[in-house]
């Protein structure tokens, strides 16, 4: 069952499994203000967390649930997140590496430095493959 730590941080202790002996494995997790976890209902329960309940209906019938609502991600088309994508669409440019070059700046800082032909801040084979990409017109 999911639950939300609506309290301070808390740190709770959740079992990974049993060893060779028989013996439960344990680890100690912290949870922030404001995050779900997964716990035994009444593990949640003593921890002091709380389940948050949703609004539904049955036919016209309002009712709660006991389902976390979870908030619908909004669909991003900054022009950072179209560069990233841009990036990862360039073979052997994966997620991170792309972050990084987002970080680092925008396309047109990017087009720039290379059109500039100053030294990119990246690895020599990551700047080939950008300067192959935005490379002179």
């Amino acid at each position: 069952m999911k639950f939300i730590n609506k309290n301070e941080p808390t740190q709770v202790r959740i079992q990974e499994g049993v060893d060779n002996s028989g013996q439960g494995k344990f680890r100690w997790r912290c949870v922030k203000t404001g995050e779900t976890i997964e716990l035994d209902e009444k593990v949640g329960v003593r921890y002091g967390f709380t389940r948050e309940v949703t609004k539904g209906k049955i036919g016209n019938t309002p009712v709660e649930t006991k389902q976390l609502s979870v908030p619908q991600k909004a669909v991003q088309n900054t022009p950072d997140d179209l560069f990233m994508k841009e990036l990862i669409a360039i073979k052997g440019i994966g997620k991170y590496t792309a972050e990084d070059i987002v970080t680092w700046g925008t396309k047109e800082k990017l087009i720039e430095n290379i059109q500039q032909n100053k030294k990119l801040p990246f690895r020599d084979d990551i700047s080939q493959k950008l300067e192959g990409k935005y490379g002179k017109n």
